[in-house]
């Protein structure tokens, strides 16, 4: 009998922070339902293959496994890409492997973003939520590994960003088409809020793309130069290329 196709629900790379204890977590589930999770462990691996922790137990709770990082554990290693966390995890006596990769960064970046911002743009948007959602966080949480993600794609270390408030028109745009898009389901496509949702994708996609940040490239406190273009310009042909990494 084959082993069963489990959802191993990461929202984007594992974001590591130097020097700071922290907790890693997979959550893992099949047709909405939490697995029934008896034991797992997590290893780490720096960008050379070497572990920094070695097939630790992990904290289980329904079907979160939880692996603890001590801020001893990165001292001392560079700031990079290419890091690699994985769960060995026991499911019905049988074991699991979940991989994903991971960034080693100074800090992390967080949503600008809140609730009490959208209702600021959209008075009556909390009115739209389900009962089963009860507020509006579940659509910025999506929006903003949505966009990290995005980014963390085209090989822009956002996580370097230091002026999350660029982000602000972004999430907005990416929030509230989920949310109009979400809530259109329950009418006809062309409802008023279908056209609001296709209304701000198309925002999203030109805010997106006009995205700019200050950037600690070096990750040591240091500003480097002014405002520039905060998503990587990639081309497929001969041509310039522009790197952060």
């Amino acid at each position: 009998m084959s082993d069963t196709l489990w959802s191993a629900r990461f929202t984007g790379p594992a974001m590591i922070e130097r020097n700071k204890s922290q907790e890693v977590a997979v959550t893992i589930e099949r047709s909405g339902s939490a697995a029934s999770v008896s034991s797992a462990t997590f290893t780490v691996y720096d960008p050379q293959g070497t572990k920094i922790k070695d097939a630790v137990a992990c904290t289980i709770s329904g079907g979160a496994a939880t692996g603890t990082i001590a801020a001893g554990d990165t001292d001392g290693k560079s700031l990079e890409r290419n890091w690699l966390v994985q769960f060995d995890v026991t499911i019905g006596g049988k074991v699991y492997q979940f991989y994903n990769d991971a960034v080693l960064c100074a800090a992390r970046l967080y949503s600008p973003i809140g609730q009490t911002d959208l209702i600021q743009r959209h008075s009556d948007v909390v009115s739209l939520v389900s009962a089963a959602k009860a507020n509006l966080q579940d659509y910025i949480d999506t929006a903003w590994s949505d966009i990290t993600g995005r980014m963390y794609s085209d090989a822009v270390p956002f996580w370097r960003f230091r002026t999350p408030s660029a982000l602000r028109s972004v999430m907005f745009a990416r929030c509230f088409e989920l949310i109009f898009r979400d809530y259109s389901t329950l009418f006809d496509a062309g409802d008023r809020y279908s056209e609001l949702s296709d209304r701000y994708a198309e925002t999203y996609s030109k805010e997106y793309d006009g995205l700019r940040s200050k950037i600690d490239i070096g990750e040591d406190n240091t500003i480097d130069g002014g405002s520039v273009p905060a998503t990587a310009s990639i081309h497929l042909s001969s041509g310039p290329r522009r790197r952060w990494l």
